[in-house]
């Protein structure tokens, strides 16, 4: 039996309580497919679905390849991993990383709406910056639904502020009110596909995306068709970035890392500190090697003549080291603020 409706769950930064409050709403009996994506540290043990079991009259399973969509299930992604799904099941991707995260949110919400149309829901929960803003649009392109949790309601409200201000959401409500929304969309009778065919062109894009994910990996071509070449580079990879077509401010790399603009202005940033560090490193190298040859000189032609060869720029050179530090430092300042913020 196909199944009846699917529902796409997005969360990040504070969406783990409003992933418990939603799904401990939820019949064991709900005529739909349940995915859920929170992002999960690469390297972290996953707890999600045993987590999430206590509150969840639905058992959780975190994801297999081939798990079946069915109503009545509820699928978590597992760590490390992109979620994907169609009507042949679950598909699990280490492709490249969307959003800097793996799993991330937008592909399993751009999968299910290409695989399942107007069936699929679409819930945007609590997180920072905006993943699964470019997924519900997704799902909204291909007539599904877009219900986002009310920002002044989660911990952190920029995934849900995003989405409003970004896509034609259809419901808002705080995480109490989600679950009995979600059974009354469910139990209402399946639309009709909408009369108006999704674009061409956007369902071309679509499945160019979703490809690159089940593929994992992109290529040149490919990211030519998607979009126009920029002037930044991939902050994963350092590859070239394409602006793709049709979206505000979205970005692929031809390995197929993605970044809405929020994103790549974050990963910009930890790539100059990166550097910065580097940078660091060789200068205090440098420091280091020029006061040997300054120590070398001052014993085979006096301190005097020494002076004015290696020791000046060896001293030349740590006041540099010190200027740089103090840059770090204050990079470190403003980074440690905007982590309180978040």
């Amino acid at each position: 039996m196909p199944v009846s409706r699917v529902i796409v769950m997005g969360a990040s930064s504070g969406g783990l309580e409003a992933l418990k409050t939603v799904l401990a709403g939820l019949p064991a009996n709900l005529p739909a497919a349940v995915f859920v994506v929170q992002h999960i540290a690469p390297h972290s043990q996953n707890y999600l679905a045993k987590i999430l079991s206590d509150y969840s009259e639905i058992p959780p399973k975190t994801a297999e390849p081939g798990d079946p969509v069915e109503d009545g299930r509820l699928t978590v992604a597992r760590t490390d991993r992109h979620l994907l799904v169609d009507e042949d099941g679950v598909t699990l991707s280490r492709g490249p990383r969307e959003n800097r995260s793996r799993p991330a949110i937008d592909p399993l919400f751009r999968s299910a709406a290409l695989a399942f149309g107007h069936r699929t829901i679409g819930v945007v929960l609590s997180g920072s910056l905006d993943d699964g803003t470019a997924g519900l649009q997704a799902i909204k392109h291909c007539g599904g639904l877009a219900v986002v949790q009310e920002p002044d309601d989660a911990i952190v409200a920029d995934m849900p502020q995003s989405a409003i201000d970004n896509v034609d959401v259809d419901h808002i409500a705080p995480a109490t009110e989600l679950a009995a929304l979600l059974v009354r969309l469910v139990n209402e009778a399946v639309p009709n596909p909408p009369k108006a065919s999704l674009d061409p062109e956007v369902r071309r894009h679509l499945e160019q995306e979703v490809a690159i994910l089940r593929d994992e990996s992109g290529d040149i071509d490919t990211a030519v068709k998607l979009g126009e070449l920029a002037s930044f580079s991939c902050p994963d990879c350092g590859g070239p970035l394409w602006e793709m077509q049709g979206e505000k401010l979205r970005f692929r790399c031809h390995t197929g890392h993605a970044f809405t603009a929020k994103y790549l202005a974050d990963g910009l940033k930890q790539a100059e500190e990166e550097s910065l560090w580097v940078a660091l490193r060789v200068m205090e190298e440098r420091v280091r090697m020029l006061r040997r040859l300054a120590k070398n000189d001052a014993a085979h032609i006096g301190k005097s003549a020494a002076r004015h060869m290696f020791a000046d720029r060896a001293l030349e050179a740590e006041e540099h080291v010190k200027r740089l530090r103090g840059l770090l430092s204050s990079s470190a300042a403003s980074t440690d603020v905007s982590a309180a913020v978040d």
